[in-house]
């Protein structure tokens, strides 16, 4: 029988009494995890039955916890950009810190990452964790790190790439394709001197990851996968978007009928229990990513696994003949195709005038492509056949949902995007 998570249950029942022991969120919770029956020091003994009933921790919970989600003692805060606008709180100890430093290191080495490589750092800075964390393993493998981040502009950074070397770039797909479109598709690590890409912050499809690898004329582009809560969670040593999990955590999948046993081809919400963090333990914590596992290895002490990040739960929408849709489906049938780097799509529901169908759903599509280039009428129309092929609600045949596709220059493609990370799919 395939096991429910990758750690055997005296392990994860363990995790929850030390997150009851120093965490007020958790402490403090009326039943599951801790209890008011628990005592004043939150004996973690109040936890009572099986772990598949301990309820789930939710990015809701983070948000409406705040500063309780901390354990007590000395942290620093961080935060995510937030999918929905509002950037979830983060709290890691220099002990945490440490450890997913560690992790990240471990991941470049496995990566391919050479001692004498200059590593360039283009992500955020500041509250968010993720270019500190980068910066810091790189340092602890002694690399030549650049911390470029984000800014004052993509010119000043592309310079600053020319003078200064980039073997490898640490940043996220969005801003490699805007490096890429700015040096010359197809010349970019030539031009950079750059060897290897470590994309992270964004969902990598295959068909982005290819899309990048023309752009760049590179093979060696890996995906790094973690978030602003947890810190790295893995990587894909093989640059296939199989992202091979780290052992330091507790892994579950959640599907819409609860815990689905780990076996290859799973999907579902990934579900982490972390095992060692000390400024903000989490106990079977939603990350809101759908995942398929694409390795399971042997049971043991902890069962080794990959699992490809299909995108974010939320980038979703439910048709009106109950079908849902997916963020990562439209960009399967999207980019790379037509020199496609980036869309945004909207679903509506409009009036229908058809034998099975009075409503019915518009999905509306604007896309950019490299150095901004027009698309051609007949480029849209091969466009919209594909993405007539994502289902059957979609086809010519059936019908019940309508087709537009319209480009744009990608500075108007984002220039609507709210605050925090861009949705690609939003149902209106």
């Amino acid at each position: 029988m395939a096991p429910l998570a990758s750690r055997p249950e005296h392990t994860l029942r363990a995790a929850a009494h030390r997150a009851a022991r120093t965490s007020p969120y958790y402490r403090d919770l009326p039943t599951g995890h801790g209890g008011s029956d628990s005592g004043s020091d939150g004996d973690a003994h109040a936890i009572a039955g099986a772990w598949a009933d301990i309820p789930f921790t939710s990015a809701a919970d983070l948000l409406r916890g705040g500063s309780r989600m901390a354990a007590r003692t000395g942290v620093t805060a961080y935060a995510s950009s937030g999918t929905g606008g509002s950037a979830k709180p983060a709290f890691f100890t220099a002990r945490d810190r440490a450890a997913t430093v560690r992790r990240t290191a471990a991941g470049l080495v496995a990566c391919g990452v050479d001692p004498d490589d200059t590593l360039v750092v283009a992500h955020g800075f500041g509250i968010w964790l993720i270019g500190p964390d980068f910066t810091s393993a790189g340092e602890e493998l002694g690399l030549r790190v650049v911390p470029v981040g984000k800014g004052p502009g993509i010119a000043h950074t592309l310079a600053l790439l020319r003078e200064l070397g980039a073997d490898v770039i640490a940043t996220s797909p969005g801003y490699a394709q805007r490096l890429a479109a700015l040096v010359g598709p197809g010349d970019a690590a030539t031009a950079l001197g750059t060897r290897m890409l470590l994309l992270s912050g964004e969902t990598v499809s295959g068909r982005l990851r290819a899309s990048i690898r023309r752009a760049w004329g590179l093979d060696a582009v890996h995906s790094f996968y973690g978030s602003a809560e947890l810190g790295h969670l893995g990587c894909d040593p093989a640059a296939d978007g199989s992202i091979a999990l780290t052992s330091d955590l507790a892994y579950e999948v959640l599907t819409a009928n609860g815990p689905a046993g780990l076996r290859e081809g799973t999907t579902g919400e990934l579900v982490v229990t972390t095992l060692f963090q000390e400024g903000m333990p989490l106990v079977r914590y939603r990350t809101g990513d759908l995942v398929r596992l694409t390795r399971v290895g042997p049971q043991g002490p902890a069962v080794p696994l990959e699992a490809q990040v299909l995108g974010r739960i939320a980038e979703s929408a439910v048709l009106e003949s109950g079908e849902k849709l997916w963020a990562w489906q439209v960009e399967e049938a999207l980019v790379g195709t037509e020199g496609i780097t980036d869309f945004r799509a909207y679903v509506d529901e409009v009036p229908m005038d058809r034998q099975w169908f009075d409503t019915g759903d518009r999905l509306s599509v604007r896309v950019a492509t490299h150095g901004d280039r027009p698309l051609t009428s007949e480029a849209v129309r091969r466009l919209v056949a594909g993405l007539r092929e994502m289902s059957l609600d979609m086809s010519a045949a059936v019908g019940s949902v309508e087709i537009e596709l319209e480009w744009c220059v990608y500075d108007d493609l984002v220039a609507a995007d709210g605050p925090g990370k861009p949705r690609r799919l939003v149902d209106r």
